[in-house]
């Protein structure tokens, strides 16, 4: 299995160079400083249940930043998936949808069977706050609640390795 996502980190990495991401009309944001505590935010799963990053202290958390027209989003999804499963019960992944309606997404998740626990960024405020111009954008914290890594775009190997060190 391990080839496998080596192979696949290859070619993601590859094509982020020919293809930098996808990009959404988004006004220019603060930003995330490594280092810094991640801003807070509540917001809707799609069962219209709010959910507070607050309420993931003392785990990792995975923010993925993610739109369901988004290519990259779509080849990268059921890998942070695997991810979050192998990590079960240390890493929380949040898939921060953004600015698309509840419907839209509802009916992606159902099609390509995400399990992942998908947030409603509807008005991109939250995306705005940590500044995902292009997504997939990922955001881990860790159990205190600090800014550990942003990255656009996925590497699994990288992100493991970082896991593994804030465990």
């Amino acid at each position: 299995m391990r080839k496998k996502e080596i192979i696949f980190a290859v070619a993601i990495l590859v094509s982020s160079l020919i293809f930098p991401g996808c990009t959404r009309p988004v006004p220019e944001g603060e930003g995330l400083e490594i280092g810094s505590p991640a801003p807070a935010f509540k917001l809707p799963d799609l069962n219209g249940r709010e959910v507070s990053l607050d309420q993931y202290k003392g785990k990792l958390v995975l923010l993925d930043f993610w739109a369901t027209w988004c290519g990259p989003c779509r080849k990268t999804m059921p890998v942070i998936e695997n991810i979050q499963k192998e990590y079960r019960g240390n890493v929380v992944l949040l898939a921060v949808n953004l600015q698309e309606s509840r419907d839209e997404v509802r009916k992606y998740v159902r099609e390509y069977n995400i399990n992942s626990q998908v947030l409603l960024d509807e008005e991109g405020s939250v995306g705005q706050i940590y500044g995902a111009r292009a997504i997939p954008m990922y955001v881990l914290i860790d159990k205190a609640g600090i800014v550990r890594n942003v990255e656009l775009g996925l590497n699994p190997v990288q992100l493991r390795a970082q896991i593994q060190r804030l465990l």
